[in-house]
Protein backbone atom coordinates (compact mmCIF):
# COMPACT_ATOMS: atom_id res chain seq x y z
CA UNK A 1 0.00 0.00 0.00
CA UNK A 2 1.43 3.26 -0.79
CA UNK A 3 1.65 6.15 1.48
CA UNK A 4 1.38 10.02 0.75
CA UNK A 5 2.86 12.95 3.19
CA UNK A 6 1.64 16.18 2.64
CA UNK A 7 1.93 19.71 4.92
CA UNK A 8 -1.15 21.56 6.34
CA UNK A 9 -2.01 24.13 8.82
CA UNK A 10 -2.45 23.19 12.15
CA UNK A 11 -6.06 24.72 12.12
CA UNK A 12 -7.29 23.19 9.22
CA UNK A 13 -6.04 19.76 10.27
CA UNK A 14 -8.27 20.23 13.25
CA UNK A 15 -11.31 21.45 11.27
CA UNK A 16 -10.78 18.74 8.61
CA UNK A 17 -10.36 15.95 11.36
CA UNK A 18 -13.94 17.31 13.06
CA UNK A 19 -15.69 17.49 10.10
CA UNK A 20 -14.77 13.86 8.91
CA UNK A 21 -15.00 12.68 11.75
CA UNK A 22 -18.69 13.75 12.06
CA UNK A 23 -19.26 12.00 8.88
CA UNK A 24 -17.40 8.67 10.26
CA UNK A 25 -14.14 8.85 8.28
CA UNK A 26 -10.69 9.57 9.54
CA UNK A 27 -8.36 12.51 7.20
CA UNK A 28 -6.71 9.16 5.07
CA UNK A 29 -10.68 7.85 4.63
CA UNK A 30 -11.51 11.07 3.52
CA UNK A 31 -9.01 11.51 1.17
CA UNK A 32 -9.14 8.29 -0.34
CA UNK A 33 -13.02 9.12 -1.08
CA UNK A 34 -11.62 12.33 -3.05
CA UNK A 35 -9.29 10.59 -5.15
CA UNK A 36 -11.35 7.56 -6.13
CA UNK A 37 -13.99 10.03 -6.63
CA UNK A 38 -11.66 12.18 -9.08
CA UNK A 39 -10.77 9.15 -10.67
CA UNK A 40 -14.32 8.01 -11.37
CA UNK A 41 -15.46 11.52 -12.85
CA UNK A 42 -11.77 12.04 -14.06
CA UNK A 43 -11.97 15.52 -12.68
CA UNK A 44 -12.24 17.39 -9.09
CA UNK A 45 -15.04 16.63 -8.25
CA UNK A 46 -16.13 20.09 -7.67
CA UNK A 47 -15.64 23.32 -8.91
CA UNK A 48 -12.49 24.97 -8.55
CA UNK A 49 -11.99 28.68 -8.66
CA UNK A 50 -9.73 31.57 -7.32
CA UNK A 51 -10.87 33.29 -4.56
CA UNK A 52 -12.93 37.02 -5.12
CA UNK A 53 -11.21 39.47 -4.08
CA UNK A 54 -11.81 43.51 -4.54
CA UNK A 55 -8.79 44.17 -6.48
CA UNK A 56 -9.49 41.71 -9.20
CA UNK A 57 -13.04 43.08 -9.32
CA UNK A 58 -11.28 46.72 -9.80
CA UNK A 59 -8.52 45.74 -12.14
CA UNK A 60 -11.56 43.92 -14.20
CA UNK A 61 -13.34 46.99 -14.27
CA UNK A 62 -10.54 48.87 -15.26
CA UNK A 63 -9.48 46.99 -18.08
CA UNK A 64 -13.19 46.32 -19.01
CA UNK A 65 -13.21 50.24 -19.18
CA UNK A 66 -10.06 50.45 -21.17
CA UNK A 67 -11.21 48.14 -23.83
CA UNK A 68 -14.98 50.04 -24.00
CA UNK A 69 -12.84 52.91 -25.00
CA UNK A 70 -10.00 51.88 -26.59
CA UNK A 71 -7.46 52.43 -24.78
CA UNK A 72 -4.53 49.68 -23.47
CA UNK A 73 -6.17 47.50 -26.48
CA UNK A 74 -4.23 45.56 -28.76
CA UNK A 75 -5.38 42.64 -31.61
CA UNK A 76 -3.28 40.10 -30.38
CA UNK A 77 -4.60 40.62 -26.98
CA UNK A 78 -8.49 40.16 -28.45
CA UNK A 79 -7.65 37.16 -30.22
CA UNK A 80 -6.34 35.36 -27.11
CA UNK A 81 -9.56 36.16 -25.19
CA UNK A 82 -11.61 34.97 -27.41
CA UNK A 83 -9.46 31.99 -28.48
CA UNK A 84 -9.48 31.25 -24.74
CA UNK A 85 -13.82 32.01 -24.32
CA UNK A 86 -14.18 29.90 -27.30
CA UNK A 87 -16.80 32.65 -28.18
CA UNK A 88 -14.82 34.78 -30.77
CA UNK A 89 -14.82 34.30 -34.57
CA UNK A 90 -12.28 35.99 -36.68
CA UNK A 91 -14.61 37.56 -38.18
CA UNK A 92 -16.19 38.90 -35.40
CA UNK A 93 -13.09 39.94 -34.24
CA UNK A 94 -12.04 42.10 -37.36
CA UNK A 95 -15.33 43.55 -37.31
CA UNK A 96 -14.61 44.82 -33.35
CA UNK A 97 -11.16 45.87 -34.39
CA UNK A 98 -12.39 48.12 -36.40
CA UNK A 99 -14.90 49.71 -34.78
CA UNK A 100 -12.40 50.05 -31.96
CA UNK A 101 -9.86 51.90 -34.73
CA UNK A 102 -12.62 54.17 -35.72
CA UNK A 103 -13.14 55.33 -32.17
CA UNK A 104 -9.55 55.97 -31.51
CA UNK A 105 -9.48 57.58 -34.11
CA UNK A 106 -12.46 60.06 -33.50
Amino acid sequence: MAQINFRIDDETKRAAEALFGSMGLSMSGAITVFIRQSLNERAIPFKVCAPESSLAKEELLRRINDVENGRNCHYHDLIEVGDEAGKTTPKAQSRRTAKRRQRAMA
